[in-house]
Formats: C-alpha cells, sequence, structure tokens
C-alpha cells in the first residue's frame, strides 16, 4: 500500500510500514508545517492514504465533503503502543484502508467508516 504519514504520526509509524513493504513518504520529508488541505491533495494526487492522529482530516471528508484515498487516525500513544496498535489495524483492518476507509484505532476500539457505503 501507499502510505502518507503527517508529521504527528511520527518516525517509528513510518519506518514500521516501510519495514513491511510499503510505499511510504512523510510529510516532513516535503514541509513539515504543510496544511493539512495541502495533505489531502497531495494524498489524491499520489492516491496515497493518509496516517495520523489529527482528527482534522475525517471533519473535512465529512463536513466539507472533501475527496480522499483513506485515512488511518491513530491515537496519540507512546511509540512502542502506537507500533502495536498499527500493527493490529494492518493485520485486522488492512483490506478496508486499501479500499479508501476512514479507520480511527484507539486501544481497545477501532472505527472503519466508508463513505461510499454511507
Amino acid at each position: 500500500m501507499q502510505f502518507l504519514v503527517d508529521v504527528n504520526a511520527s518516525g517509528p509509524v513510518a519506518r514500521w510500514l516501510v519495514d513491511r513493504g510499503h510505499d511510504v513518504v512523510g510529510v516532513s520529508e516535503r514541509r513539515p508545517r504543510m496544511r493539512d488541505e495541502e495533505i489531502l491533495r497531495w494524498s489524491i494526487r499520489e492516491q496515497r492514504i493518509i496516517v495520523t492522529t489529527d482528527q482534522d482530516f475525517e471533519r473535512m471528508i465529512w463536513q466539507e465533503g472533501k475527496n480522499h484515498c483513506g485515512v488511518l487516525r491513530l491515537e496519540n500513544l507512546p511509540r512502542a503502543e502506537r507500533i502495536a496498535l498499527l500493527d493490529d489495524v494492518m493485520g485486522r483492518h488492512g483490506q478496508e484502508l486499501r479500499a479508501g476507509a476512514i479507520v480511527i484505532a484507539r486501544s481497545g476500539r477501532i472505527r472503519i467508516r466508508n463513505p461510499r457505503s454511507e
């Protein structure tokens, strides 16, 4: 899968994804202070799933009707716990992400929202 990792999601998340063979680019590599709207356009242009801890992407998608290629919002946990959560999500919900879902992952609860089916 192709991912675009937001600055707030951390380097270890990106490295974990790369180590598992995914195509990953980080916002911090291009411009760390990039606005969310620009990040969303970039993700669409390159068909990438956004990985973030930020709720703003969901707001833009649901309230403003913005297009997207999938979003994975991880709870802002300590790094080791965030990686464990990412591992769980990818193992159980990789197909949904690939299909463009919004996956909201918190400790003990994972919610999947697919705007195409609602």
